[in-house]
């Protein structure tokens, strides 16, 4: 009895370890790390549609901050698709940086807070290490006197860059 009492306890603490193959992600991460530790993610890449622009946008001196959460839905849901949007116009891995969150919206180098990070993802686009831009959580745009009016993420990259 001792032993099947052993054996339930064991397997019953085991099982959150078992069931799940995905991890809260912190720290620098490449897109191949991100895609290869959480299969959401790389499942949301390859559904995302590719992008036809009708114009390319100048990226000469564009890096982006990705800063968001392997456990937030937003993220998984926004982040493979904006991934699939940058490479569509020509972005360059190197000047894109994933930095992945803890549940309180930080990660140790304290980015997390530096970059006032209040929900996630947080994509922060720089010209020349000049910041132009930013979107949280969700793609949306503020019109002076409507408020925030929810666009596509094409859209809002779109206008970012060509502000």
């Amino acid at each position: 009895m001792n032993r099947f009492i052993r054996l339930f306890l064991i397997l019953f603490l085991s099982f959150p370890v078992f069931s799940s193959t995905n991890s809260v992600l912190i720290g620098d991460l490449t897109k191949d790390e991100l895609f290869l530790k959480d299969q959401k993610f790389y499942k949301n890449y390859l559904s995302a549609e590719p992008y036809q622009l009708n114009e390319a946008p100048d990226i000469d001196g564009i890096s982006v901050k990705i800063l968001f959460g392997t456990w937030c839905h937003d993220s998984q849901r926004e982040i493979p698709k904006l991934l699939k949007l940058l490479e569509s116009i020509g972005m360059q891995s190197e000047m894109i940086s994933l930095i992945g969150l803890n549940y309180s919206k930080n990660e140790p180098l304290n980015r997390g807070e530096i970059f006032e990070i209040r929900r996630t993802p947080t994509i922060i686009f720089y010209k020349n290490a000049i910041e132009i831009g930013r979107i949280e959580e969700t793609p949306k745009l503020m019109l002076e006197g409507v408020g925030f009016v929810p666009v596509s993420l094409e859209e809002n990259l779109l206008f970012i860059l060509n502000s």
